[in-house]
């Protein structure tokens, strides 16, 4: 094997990864090392002299003034040349071949190292996900033993870990920071979920606050209804205050409140009945909103049927922020990014971004970018 191709297969390997840079440099030094090495032709004997340069030849061999030796006789041997230090004891013939060998040799020792080493690491890899499994167990099973603790005379209950807790009782209190489940109705004054929580009725009290995960089967009636993480509602949301910065999915409406605000996103099957409806998300509303003021800015797609206000202002706060409704009715409206089928009101503007169907206004300014297919004069609102 020559030089090149030996060095070429070297480098082939180095670049795949099979071996390393110390492996391909020390294999690389030997075969140097070799290469100093000549191979001396054997010698030849008397009778296979080349005739036309016999008698340079034999001059070159040592031959004597005092008298040339005779064609018969031998000529004494070069001493082999002695190996290079440090270099292993390499055959004279076929060096290439065995050199080959020898890389190849090396080469799969490597390799079988690097496995062993993965498969140690995997093996550890292994065990130390199997110790952390152990420990993750032993902490719920622990936390488990802990379950409720119903404290201050009953006034307070608390969760850590998990635990189960029988509905229709009244606490000053509730507390999950764990798992919990409330099997019925739940009556507290305040409840705070920092964990999940499961309550499979309906809950009374005065504030509610998720900053976890609830589950709540039936309706919320309370003063303050607060979500900073995810809430589900099967039934309605009776508050005098909403306030969604997190999630919120509503099976219901939103009924009898003073102030809805909504930073985050929210989808409510029914409609949403406040005096102020205030929104920097995104919701998705089933059967409309009605209030004395509305006033939303746009952070992505929003969709409700209906909007009825006396104040209405939309604007985007996002490129692709757009409100698809199907009327708007008001005294003063300002529209940016909106798709309605009937805006009706005193005094309409059409901001950037906006195409209606159907304008009744008395006072109408149209933006540039947006368009309207008819105008008429503003009929009695119902």
């Amino acid at each position: 094997m020559e030089r090149e191709e030996l060095l070429r297969r070297l480098e082939e390997r180095l670049a795949r990864g099979e071996i390393g840079e110390k492996t391909y440099l020390d294999i690389k030094a030997r075969y140097d090392a070799m290469s100093e090495v000549r191979v001396q032709p054997d010698t030849p004997t008397s009778g296979e002299e080349d005739k036309e340069g016999g008698e340079d030849d034999r001059r070159t061999q040592g031959e004597v003034d005092a008298g040339e030796p005779s064609r018969g006789s031998p000529i004494p041997p070069i001493p082999p040349i002695p190996p290079v230090p440090g270099s292993p004891a390499v055959p004279r013939k076929s060096w290439n071949g065995d050199l080959g060998a020898m890389i190849e040799r090396t080469i799969e020792s490597a390799m079988e190292q690097v496995a062993a080493n993965i498969e140690v690491a995997f093996a550890n890899k292994e065990e130390a996900r199997r110790r952390m499994d152990e420990v993750n167990r032993r902490i719920r099973e622990a936390m488990g033993k802990v379950g409720p603790r119903i404290e201050d005379e009953g006034r307070t209950c608390v969760i850590r870990g998990s635990g189960t807790v029988p509905g229709g009782r009244h606490f000053k209190e509730f507390k999950c920071a764990g798992s919990g489940t409330v099997t019925g109705d739940l009556f507290a004054d305040e409840a705070h979920i920092a964990g999940a929580c499961q309550i499979e009725g309906g809950f009374v009290g005065k504030e509610f606050h998720a900053s976890g995960r609830a589950e709540v089967a039936k309706d919320v009636e309370v003063e303050e209804f607060h979500v900073s993480g995810k809430a589900n509602v099967g039934g309605d949301v009776r508050a005098e205050e909403v306030h969604v910065s997190g999630s919120a999915s509503i099976g219901g409406g939103i009924v009898d409140a003073e102030e809805v605000v909504l930073s985050g996103v929210a989808h409510v099957g029914g409609s949403v009945k406040t005096e102020e409806f205030t929104s920097r998300g995104q919701f998705q509303i089933g059967g409309g909103i009605e209030a004395e003021d509305v006033e939303i800015r746009l952070a992505g797609p929003s969709r409700v049927p209906s909007i009825r206000a006396k104040d209405i202002e939309i604007r985007r706060s996002e490129r692709n922020g757009e409100l698809t409704v199907e009327s708007i009715e008001g005294e003063e409206i300002y529209l940016e990014g909106t798709k309605a089928g009937l805006v009706r009101g005193e005094s309409v503007h059409l901001g950037p971004y906006c195409s209606v169907h159907t304008v009744e206004a008395d006072d109408l300014e149209v933006h540039e970018t947006s368009t309207f297919k008819e105008r008429h004069a503003p009929s009695h609102r119902a």
